[in-house]
């Protein structure tokens, strides 16, 4: 008796379970991702702490894309293939790296870049030069000079250019390149006839010559008459040379400068702009229909008799134009899990409770008949 007792318990206690099973499974309901969620509160306890604020970051300017336009661009076609070539001129700014080369679209074409070729170019530039040249003569006349002088000249300035200048002749001129003095002894004579005697004193001391004065510096005396007195010839009359004598000086030029002009034309190679030219190759956009639905022939009109008047049939709703109900639409396969899972756990408690009193039972049938017996 104590052992049927003791079934009855166990199946009064599963029975007692088996909603709280069945709640469980409710509230477990998968999420989304199929994993159930998670029950577990987890409190984290933070002390109270002075809170730093952090520096705010400075931004970094972001740099701007380099914008680089061609020069040129124009579309062609070479042996049935469609190119856009575009033409760009680098400066001393610019490096080839920043020439665009993306795909693009136009008038229903798309471009791809397939080459980019580099040119150097050049240009000779020109310029008018005079360029005087100087030189040392010992003579001023023209002809002279003219053999020490060539007709022409090689000519290459600091900044590159070159060229082949002429003599310009009505250029030439000559100027003193220095002069020297010297200074020297002049004299002259002055004769003062008719002198009763000779003293020096009757002669002038100064004379002037040509705005030039001279001074006196010897006298020499002449008799021009003589008388005989006590046998003795006495001179009477005299005649007085007068020397006088002034310092005089000269200038003497020691060299004369010469300069010449020659004029011509320089010219100069100057080296020009670096060229890039890219070549694009088309390839034209064409829908996936167009790409796999051949054309199909525009059929020929045929013509067609008149059709009789017939009543016109009444339409009767298809059945498959019936709207479908909204509960008869397909689950999904989260909600087809949930419902097996949910299914399960009401099963098992079920098949659990009939196996466990069906062994009840057949142990009670058993243990009567032993009775029975007895």
């Amino acid at each position: 008796m104590k052992r049927i007792l003791i079934i009855i318990s166990v199946v009064c206690v599963f029975l007692a379970v088996t909603p709280a099973m069945s709640a469980f499974a409710a509230e477990n309901k998968p999420a989304g991702d199929g994993r159930p969620p998670s029950n577990v509160t987890i409190t984290v306890v933070v002390p109270d702490a002075a809170v730093t604020p952090e520096p705010e970051a400075t931004p970094i300017p972001t740099p701007e894309p380099i914008k680089m336009y061609p020069v040129d661009v124009r579309e062609t076609i070479e042996g049935g293939v469609r190119y856009v070539i575009k033409t760009y001129e680098l400066n001393a700014n610019e490096v080839p790296a920043d020439i665009p080369r993306a795909d693009f679209e136009r008038s229903g074409w798309t471009y791809t870049l397939t080459d980019i070729l580099r040119k150097e170019t050049a240009s000779m530039e020109t310029r008018e030069h005079l360029e005087t040249v100087t030189l040392n003569t010992d003579a001023k006349e023209i002809e002279k000079i003219l053999p020490l002088l060539s007709q022409t000249m090689e000519f290459k300035s600091v900044d590159g250019f070159v060229g082949i200048l002429e003599l310009n002749v009505a250029s030439i001129k000559v100027e003193t390149a220095g002069t020297r003095t010297s200074s020297y002894t002049m004299n002259i004579t002055r004769e003062y006839p008719h002198l009763s005697v000779n003293d020096s004193s009757l002669v002038p001391k100064t004379v002037t010559d040509k705005g030039k004065t001279y001074n006196l510096v010897g006298v020499e005396w002449k008799p021009i008459r003589v008388e005989v007195i006590d046998y003795e010839d006495v001179p009477t009359s005299y005649t007085a040379v007068a020397t006088y004598s002034a310092t005089g000086s000269s200038t003497v030029v020691t060299g004369y400068i010469t300069t010449a002009e020659y004029k011509g034309v320089l010219s100069k190679l100057v080296q020009g702009r670096a060229v890039y030219t890219a070549y694009f190759i088309g390839e034209e956009i064409r829908t996936p229909l167009e790409m796999t639905e051949p054309t199909k022939p525009t059929p020929t009109e045929t013509p067609t008799p008149a059709p009789t008047e017939t009543p016109e049939p009444t339409e009767t709703p298809s059945p498959t134009d019936e709207p479908v109900p909204a509960d008869e639409t397909e689950p999904t396969d989260e909600e087809v899990e949930t419902k097996s899972i949910n299914v399960l756990f009401i099963a098992i408690p079920i098949i659990g409770a009939i196996a466990i009193a069906g062994a009840a039972y057949y142990i009670f049938k058993k243990r009567k008949g032993k009775t029975d017996h007895a």
